[in-house]
């Protein structure tokens, strides 16, 4: 049974494919609005415009050996930085994820994180569990 007001998710994923079919899944499935950031400047623009229910972001990793643009978009957000509240469920994408960045995401609030490649269940089960709260 779907409920009254759509749950609003801002999805943040360079890799088209990728964020093409969990958006498509999700919307097809009734489980949320999905609104499709392709660029991390892209979902600064969204994030400080409007509010979401909740936020999956592609973490870019070390592979460039500059600061990690979805780490910082996730601290932002955290930070009350944003028309989105500082308390939104937040759950990420990753290549892969060691204790060191494991610390730093559990120190970001993040609720769910996903290994690349990952089922598309476990999106569903990760923005039914953001529904949840």
């Amino acid at each position: 049974m779907a409920s009254a007001a759509p749950f609003n998710l801002l999805l943040v994923e360079p890799v088209d494919l990728l964020r093409r079919t969990v958006s498509m899944t999700l919307r097809s499935l009734g489980i949320a609005e999905v609104t499709e950031a392709p660029t991390y400047p892209t979902a600064q623009q969204m994030c400080n415009r409007r509010r979401f229910d909740g936020v999956v972001v592609a973490l870019d990793g070390e592979a460039s050996g500059a600061p990690d643009k979805g780490l910082s978009l996730v601290q932002q957000i955290r930070a009350g930085d944003c028309a989105i509240p500082a308390t939104t469920p937040v759950a990420v994408l990753v290549d892969s994820c060691n204790t060191e960045q494991l610390h730093v995401l559990r120190s970001c609030g993040i609720s769910r994180i996903l290994i690349k490649p990952f089922r598309v269940r476990d999106v569903i089960d990760t923005v039914d569990a953001m529904r949840a709260t």
